[in-house]
């Protein structure tokens, strides 16, 4: 964290951690504090404490967040590319994913299994009872990104259709920068070998998830909320 002296700072530049949340495109509060601890180059002159007020540099940390939102929403953007440029099929996802380092079988044997293996999943495929993890997560990321997009231009399209008073529209572009926030750190810290531990339903290593297997990514929302609420 960055910890400037207060003197090379204009005074009226200076504010505490809820004028920075009430400033246009800004996230709340408690989202302001987790990207401050996330981020040890965050540009603060005063680390609020008991008896210490926040002292903040709020240009310069209004800056920082939205360079933070930028690069987060591009890398979701690139994970979406990335995830799209994949393409593999059905065997060679699988034949990635069996062990051949098994000494006390023979190659044959080996083989064997492999078929086994792969005949019984291209069986449950068909079957419609699995799904291709690569698959959903190109489709979940293209949604999201999608989203994201549609969300920066709600309050120009909710203004054509309803007299919206200028208040009322900076308060509705603060909740929506706030939610653009979110989608997009979640999006970041997405992690499928941590999915594959928590979630039963994704095989081990075989780049499938059984139909039905879900995640709940509201219950690591920051705020502590839905979404837009």
């Amino acid at each position: 964290m960055t910890d400037a002296p207060a003197d090379q700072v204009p005074a009226s530049m200076i504010g505490n951690l809820s004028e920075l949340a009430m400033m246009p495109g800004m996230p709340s509060e408690p989202t302001i504090k987790k990207l401050i601890d996330e981020n040890p180059d965050f540009p603060i002159l005063t680390r609020g404490d008991r008896g210490v007020a926040w002292e903040i540099d709020l240009v310069a940390a209004a800056t920082f967040i939205r360079e933070l939102q930028r690069r987060a929403e591009e890398r979701a953007r690139a994970r979406a590319a990335e995830v799209n440029q994949l393409g593999l099929d059905l065997l060679g996802a699988d034949a990635a994913s069996i062990r051949t380092d098994r000494v006390e079988l023979t190659s044959a044997d080996r083989r064997a299994l492999m078929e086994e293996e792969l005949v019984a999943i291209k069986l449950a495929e068909k079957r419609g009872e699995l799904i291709r993890k690569d698959e959903a997560e190109q489709a979940i990321s293209k949604l999201a990104v999608a989203f994201v997009e549609r969300l920066s231009s709600l309050v120009a399209r909710a203004s054509k259709r309803v007299d919206l008073p200028r208040e009322t529209q900076v308060q509705l572009q603060k909740l929506i920068d706030g939610d653009r926030t979110w989608i997009a750190l979640q999006l970041d810290r997405t992690d499928v070998a941590s999915t594959d531990q928590r979630d039963p339903a994704v095989r081990n290593g075989g780049g499938f998830a059984a139909a039905g297997g879900v995640d709940h990514p509201a219950e690591s929302v920051v705020d502590g909320q839905p979404m837009g609420d």
